[in-house]
């Protein structure tokens, strides 16, 4: 695994300078800004990352965490340990997100960018090696604009969470083997990678077949000809002064050191009587590798082979292209399966594209690089079946073989033209690819827009900035905000709120009358008398105040009576039921607001002649003292009309409507 690099032809900054253009775009029409970050995994692993990188920092001994609980004793203890990730991620996110204080819209924002800005040095990575082992800087701007539009790249690039960073760090790793093959500069090598390994585990799965194969290619070139065994001990001896051999051993220790820090700081975060095999990390490992069936389930070899084809069909094709086809792309899924309805033509691409890749190896000038860039992405995916099996986006770590794909395209192409016309013909292509991966960004903006989703977020972040000053260093208790900035419904222990000491969601752990040791509630609903009376969604209360204030609502008059009391208070309503049960909170509510001009509704809801607010109680409601309690806030146009109740199974359960006397 050695030679010089080829040669570039001239020194022209152009195409650098138009894959810096093209990444530009991807900034420019980026995910629409009014949204934080989409459904599915973009949305709880932003939240969850934020959260622990939140809580990182030395009075924590940079322990990796999403939140905090009294125990029974009265002392802290920590919940939801997240350290089966190397620190490094975190701590980027904590620095990036340190400059925007209190104000929750603006951390996710620079979290956001950082996500991209790694997602932008991966492709400026990916290109100048692309550089070096095509030897035509055409041929690797065309090829690393080509492989990073896909599908899975932009959607996922802005999700901040770790793998977006690991990605950079795989090809900060593959560009210093890249120096090292080439030019032999060892020493950039070992940094590069101790760097990559801090930001994610992925870039180990390039090491191994790097040495591998590195190895094995000393061993044949030391090995004499014609001398049978007895030949093999020389190069066994020339072996072990290998740097291939150096390298690997030292990534290993590395590796060690960084995960044997995690694993003894959650040991410690314990009460340091856990036994190791208890520790979530190693928990998490194992179920990463396919060996734990209660969290990741049964991982047949066949299926996962399936979708890992599937995924490097779906890196082969920008994204443009699978939109504008219909190949189902464009619609977020929690992970391969079920897969999308174009997956079994996806998975004979992905084959067929992985076939070709290996049948081309033998016409690239750096074989063995070549070759450690195509499996790479195995050689993560099989030992951690389970992870790749279940999360779609580890599809972004066949990015290698993309990148090898369409190089071998175009240099075969090259190879088909004259040399004159392939001179003209190469720049050609990369303007296609700069066009395919512009119109790519552009149409991933679009995608999976919901202006009630993205209002939501704004509203949520903006409660929580006005809270967390009030509430900081005291301790808090909330109720429904696992997914207090989620646009779905998750149902997850991770907020935003990382700076708070003390927070526990009601009902995980503890019930109401175990409260006094808490100074101040969370509550999704504006019961009056909170200590911030213009948030939107999410209210803070002393804990003190509660039987004052539940003594208040039941004594206001309501307009409605039903099975809940319906109470309207300006532009809020209210539904309050006393006693109340979780089964008589369970059913879904309508809500039917009909204005007194029709103008006022959406476009979609004029031939209805109302604007249906439906709502579940556990997103808009709270139970405390036995009082079930949901609030929603009405319309900024004149009502004339409202008719609430609930519903289940297509029938109605009770309704009710409010008398208004005017339109207002």
């Amino acid at each position: 695994m050695s030679g010089r690099p080829p040669a570039l032809p001239g020194r022209g900054a152009l195409p650098p300078a138009l894959l810096l253009l093209a990444l530009a775009s991807v900034f420019a029409f980026g995910h629409d800004r009014s949204h934080f970050y989409r459904a599915e995994h973009h949305d709880w692993l932003t939240v969850r990352t934020l959260t622990v990188a939140g809580h990182f920092s030395p009075e924590h001994r940079f322990l990796g965490f999403v939140r905090q609980k009294l125990g029974e004793d009265g002392e802290r203890e920590y919940v939801g340990l997240y350290n089966r990730f190397p620190a490094g991620v975190y701590a980027l996110v904590r620095l990036a997100t340190l400059a925007a204080g209190d104000d929750l819209a603006r951390q996710v924002l620079a979290a956001r960018l950082l996500m991209l800005a790694c997602y932008a040095g991966a492709a400026v990575l990916a290109y100048l090696s692309l550089a070096r082992l095509t030897g035509r800087r055409w041929i690797a701007l065309a090829a690393t604009l080509l492989a990073c539009c896909p599908y899975y790249l932009l959607y996922y690039n802005d999700m901040v969470a770790s793998e977006i960073p690991s990605l950079f760090g795989v090809m900060l790793t593959f560009h210093g083997m890249t120096l090292f093959v080439q030019e032999g500069r060892f020493r950039q090598l070992l940094p590069r990678t101790a760097a990559a390994l801090l930001l994610g585990w992925h870039a180990a799965a390039l090491v191994a077949p790097f040495v591998l194969i590195g190895l094995g290619g000393e061993f044949l070139r030391a090995r004499p000809e014609g001398r049978g065994l007895r030949g093999a001990a020389p190069a066994l001896a020339a072996l072990a002064r290998s740097r291939y051999l150096a390298y690997g051993a030292a990534a290993a220790l590395w590796c060690a050191l960084v995960l044997g820090f995690n694993l003894g700081n959650e040991y410690l975060a314990l009460g340091g009587d856990a036994p190791p095999h208890e520790l979530p990390t190693f928990r998490s490992l194992l179920g990463r590798a396919g060996n734990d069936p209660e969290h990741f389930g049964p991982v047949g070899w066949l299926p996962f082979l399936r979708g890992q084809f599937a995924g490097i069909g779906g890196m082969a094709i920008p994204f443009a292209a699978a939109d504008l086809s219909g190949l189902g792309l464009s619609q977020p899924r929690y992970g391969l399966w079920p897969p999308p309805p174009a997956a079994p033509w996806l998975a004979a691409l992905g084959a067929a594209v992985f076939a070709a890749c290996l049948a081309g190896l033998r016409r690239m000038p750096q074989r063995a690089l070549a070759a450690t860039l195509l499996l790479a992405g195995w050689c993560w995916a099989i030992p951690f079946r389970g992870s790749a099996a279940l999360h779609e986006f580890e599809a972004i770590f066949h990015l290698g073989a993309a990148l090898l794909f369409w190089s071998l395209v175009l240099l075969g192409l090259r190879r088909a033209l004259p040399p004159g016309r392939a001179a003209r013909a190469l720049p050609a292509i990369a303007l296609a690819a700069l066009a395919a991966f512009a119109l790519s960004a552009a149409l991933m903006a679009r995608t999976g827009h919901d202006a009630e989703a993205a209002r939501r977020q704004r509203e949520t972040a903006a409660d929580f900035t006005a809270i967390r000053p009030l509430a900081r260093g005291r301790s808090v208790v909330a109720d429904l905000i696992d997914h207090a900035l989620i646009t779905r419904q998750h149902r997850r222990n991770y907020w935003l709120a990382g700076s708070y000491t003390q927070i526990e969601p009601i009902g995980s752990a503890r019930e109401w009358r175990e409260l006094p040791a808490y100074d101040f509630v969370v509550l999704p609903a504006d019961l009056g008398g909170s200590l911030t009376p213009d948030n939107r969604r999410f209210f803070l209360y002393r804990l003190a105040d509660l039987p004052r204030i539940r003594a208040a609502i039941a004594a206001r008059e309501p307009a409605a009576r039903a099975a809940f009391d319906v109470r309207r208070d300006g532009r809020t309503l209210s539904w309050v039921r006393d006693p109340c049960s979780g089964e008589d909170a369970a059913p879904r509510f309508f809500l039917h607001v009909t204005p007194a001009d029709a103008g006022d509704l959406p476009a979609g809801r004029r031939a209805s002649g109302f604007e249906g607010l439906d709502f579940w109680f556990r997103d808009r409601g709270v139970r405390f003292g036995g009082t079930c309690m949901a609030t929603a806030a009405l319309p900024d146009y004149p009502v004339a009309r409202i008719r609430t109740g609930q519903h289940e199974g297509g029938a109605e359960l009770w309704e009710a409507e409010l008398a208004l006397p005017a339109a207002e």
